[in-house]
């Protein structure tokens, strides 16, 4: 129910530099997405005889239906990059397209938790609570720092980090206009952690009500719809207005950002979403 699409998406992320490894990555994606699942579940091989083809068909509807609005949406991008300011509110928008095919996706995977759901064992769910009950630990040890300066500081390296990947070496006043944002920042990682511990729980009890076996099948597609749609939109309405006003700051931040990017930084960034468009165009092809 972590949204196993999200190996796909992760594709667009600006971790991914190599041509050869965007090609290799998406075209092994269904196993990587089995491999992250089995994580939580430790599948059984019956289980695995429905998962995988269906893993293999959601793939293949990805790269016909999916691959073509990452392109616009890098052009789109390409073409805001090339300008010497960008609003906040163009940034927020590419956002929300994002969030807009991440929904579809999980329509689209619905199905495949619906068949597979049912199949799993008590032992099973006991073994995906605990794996969601660590991945919360992990989080917590890796952003819930104890003191504001150490939680910048980690946000801060991260912020870099990507920023370099999109527009080459930064300069130290663009770091310290970074650093100087974050801190004003209304980012509380505690509330964050709440909101996953929430989504753990959720994910939990509809995992169990599927596996239970109890419920007609429309019953269970609206059961994991619902679901999805509580990750967009929290029924936490504080968390939820939390979580607009913290990208809202990241869209005016970015912006920011952008005006003083430099002659050699624009160009960095249109070849390195150049680099994606070409690799991703090759890829609707299914070409190796």
């Amino acid at each position: 129910m972590r949204k196993p699409q999200l190996i796909i998406i992760s594709l667009l992320a600006i971790t991914i530099s190599s041509c050869a490894l965007i090609k290799t990555a998406y075209n092994n994606a269904p196993e990587a997405m089995h491999w992250w699942l089995d994580d939580y579940f430790d599948f059984t091989e019956p289980q695995d005889a429905k998962l995988k083809p269906a893993l293999h068909t959601l793939h293949h509807w990805h790269r016909k239906t999916q691959l073509p609005i990452y392109i616009d949406m890098l052009e789109q991008t390409k073409s805001n990059l090339s300008k010497d300011k960008l609003e906040p509110d163009t940034i927020c928008a590419t956002m929300n397209a994002i969030q807009d095919s991440v929904q579809s996706i999980q329509l689209e995977a619905s199905p495949i938790i619906v068949e597979v759901a049912p199949m799993l064992s008590d032992s099973q769910l006991s073994y995906f609570k605990k794996m969601l009950e660590n991945r919360a630990t992990k989080w917590k040890a890796e952003w819930l720092q104890e003191t504001r300066e150490a939680q910048v500081e980690a946000r801060l390296e991260k912020t870099i980090d990507y920023a370099e990947k999109v527009y080459g070496d930064l300069s130290t006043s663009q770091e310290n206009m970074l650093k100087q944002k974050l801190m004003a920042s209304n980012y509380k990682p505690e509330v964050t952690y709440n909101e996953i511990l929430r989504r753990n729980e959720d994910a939990f009890t509809i995992i169990t009500a599927l596996a239970q076996g109890n419920l007609d099948q429309s019953r269970k597609q609206k059961l994991v719809k619902q679901g999805f749609e509580r990750l967009r939109n929290s029924p936490n309405s504080s968390y939820q207005s939390y979580a607009e006003q913290l990208k809202l700051q990241s869209c005016q931040m970015i912006a920011d950002l952008h005006a003083t990017t430099d002659q050699k930084q624009k160009p960095h960034a249109k070849a390195w979403l150049e680099n994606f468009i070409t690799q991703f165009s090759s890829l609707i092809l299914n070409k190796p």
